[in-house]
């Protein structure tokens, strides 16, 4: 949960997602419930789903960030290296460029 919170993902989830997790959690108590225990692991798919895409658009963004940069400081824009640590532009850049829908 934390490490989700830390990444951007955890809100992501709907309403209902984090506070059937955080219940979970918070009570500290052995899962009995079939149906309990599914909506559980579906809210852990989905954050998982979300972590591995958050990943992947980094990974995409960074390599497009250095890229730019690279062709930005042959033609003389020395002030481009700032782009490869520019966390806002490799976020965006990620999301440019993975091809998924956002709306």
């Amino acid at each position: 949960m934390a490490l989700s919170i830390r990444n951007h993902t955890w809100f992501r989830l709907n309403r209902l997602d984090r506070s059937l997790y955080g219940l979970a959690v918070r009570l500290n108590v052995r899962l009995q419930s079939v149906d309990l225990l599914r909506a559980l692991v579906s809210v852990l798919k989905k954050l998982q789903q979300l972590g591995d895409t958050l990943y992947s658009e980094m990974l995409v963004g960074t390599r497009m960030a250095w890229s730019f940069s690279e062709a930005a400081c042959s033609w003389g824009n020395f002030l481009a290296k700032a782009w490869r640590s520019d966390q806002s532009y490799i976020r965006f850049l990620g999301r440019l460029y993975s091809g998924r829908d956002y709306r």
